[in-house]
């Protein structure tokens, strides 16, 4: 591909996942499957196209009263009978799968003995090939076409009891789905541009929040102003393909890390203190929110306890930065969690580059917490990214679990700190005397994880066997 598509002509073959995460369909399951008969199960993923309940951008934008999205991992697609292109495959992350042993030792990960489900029979057990998630109003749930051709592997139950408010909270209390990126040009599920103003009218603390597109879907210009790599297939023939862009299989997709992860709250609990505030803190914080590196309410450690982020001033709320107010971490900890995923204005040696190097390793977050039936909690954690080594890998390898994480000696990340998960381990206090530090117990366990491959709409239908009309 040498020239980028037009985003705004594409928003029809785009699934509707990577412009919004459904927020107003509270309820919501995730299914893991393996497959057993890939004829049987082609027709399984036709007749979810025929009934449209595998939306696009453009179609999100009504807010239909259910969805769906499918994706793949790369074991997925080859038992489906897609072969991959030899001058254009897929990158070797996936290939690997996330539950490898290489890239468990790659992210610095705990043993995956305990895992419950994966992408590669590295972890052992059955692999995972395909990601099934569904979204609809609490209540009632909708009818879908019967599962053929795949057997069940594990499924999670999103729980609607977390949206408090109009707001999404995670298990431990806090309000989630702040300083999510927005991808330049792309409807929201509001119906308009997601891009908004252009980053240039905005202050320079919240231009790292507009993205470009080929940061998160294939085939389109990244921030190095370069095209993301797209993979092809052997069988996606000339006649398949959309004429007016001479598009590769994977056009228009997406990478989708996904992360199982448990969450001990009667353990946060304890650490917390039931919320009281820990004596000296200069942001009058809890052990739990300096952990996490923002109020409960959602607010950032530098504002008043009072102050949260509002809705309608979302993108206002968000703009700050480290490096000016809090270069020290004397109210947002250097290792706490927040500050560990999304460093801001502080890798460079100004704020500008600080703020062009964030931008490098930006992830799109569309997860949901879960519950189940034994009351164990946690978040079903889903990526997107177009480069899952320089996004999703970086961040866990280069950010979060790295003990020497912004001058730090021997600190994992507080909340999911991969170093030995049932291991004890601190968190600098800067603004507190020298040398004090806040211990902690291990709060959350990952139980799965893998890497799927979210496809276009035409590449969907290609995948089913169904022509670009949809007919089999």
């Amino acid at each position: 591909m040498k020239l980028a598509p037009q985003l705004e002509q594409q928003q029809d073959d785009i699934q509707a996942l990577m412009g919004s995460g459904f927020g107003w369909l509270k309820s919501s399951r995730f299914r893991l499957l393996t497959i057993d008969d890939p004829a049987a199960a082609r027709q399984w993923l036709g007749e979810l196209v025929r009934r449209g309940l595998v939306a696009s951008v453009a179609r999100a934008t009504d807010r239909p009263q259910q969805l769906c999205t499918v994706a793949f991992s790369h074991a997925g697609l080859l038992r489906l009978g897609l072969s991959p292109d030899d001058d254009f495959p897929f990158p070797t992350a996936f290939r690997s799968g996330q539950g490898s042993a290489l890239r468990q030792a790659l992210l610095r990960d705990p043993p995956r003995d305990e895992w419950k489900w994966s992408d590669s029979t590295d972890a052992g057990g059955v692999p995972t090939h395909i990601l099934f998630g569904h979204w609809w109003p609490s209540g009632v749930e909708w009818p879908l076409p019967k599962l053929t051709g795949v057997l069940p592997v594990r499924q999670v139950n999103g729980c609607p009891r977390f949206f408090k408010d109009g707001f999404l909270e995670e298990p431990f209390g806090f309000r989630d789905g702040l300083s999510q990126p927005r991808i330049l040009g792309l409807r929201s599920d509001g119906g308009n541009a997601a891009s908004g103003p252009a980053p240039s009218t905005l202050r320079p603390e919240a231009r790292d929040h507009v993205i470009a597109a080929g940061e998160f879907i294939l085939g389109y210009r990244n921030e190095y102003n370069e095209l993301s790599y797209c993979p092809d297939v052997q069988e996606w023939t000339a006649g398949a393909r959309d004429p007016t862009v001479g598009s590769r299989f994977a056009l228009n997709g997406s990478y989708l890390a996904v992360r199982e992860i448990e969450q001990d709250v009667k353990a946060y609990q304890a650490f917390d203190g039931g919320g009281a505030k820990v004596p000296g803190c200069p942001a009058d914080a809890s052990a739990g929110e300096l952990m996490m590196g923002r109020r409960r309410n959602g607010g950032a450690l530098s504002w008043p306890a009072r102050r949260a982020p509002t809705r309608a001033d979302a993108d206002t709320e968000n703009e700050f930065g480290y490096r000016v107010d809090d270069a020290q971490g004397f109210l947002t900890p250097p290792g706490s969690h927040v500050r560990r995923s999304n460093p801001r204005d502080t890798l460079g040696h100004d704020v500008a580059s600080g703020l062009r190097s964030a931008k490098l390793h930006r992830l799109l977050r569309r997860g949901r917490p879960f519950r189940r039936a034994d009351e164990s909690v946690g978040m079903f954690f889903i990526a997107c990214n177009a480069d899952l080594e320089r996004q999703f890998e970086f961040v866990l390898q280069r950010w979060i679990h790295n003990p020497g994480f912004a001058g730090l000696e021997q600190q994992d990340d507080p909340l999911v700190g991969g170093s030995g998960e049932r291991a004890r381990r601190n968190l600098s206090l800067p603004g507190l005397p020298a040398g004090q530090c806040l211990s902690l117990a291990s709060l959350t366990t990952t139980v799965g994880g893998g890497y799927f491959f979210l496809p276009g709409l035409r590449a969907l239908k290609f995948i089913a066997r169904l022509t670009p009309e949809g007919k089999r």
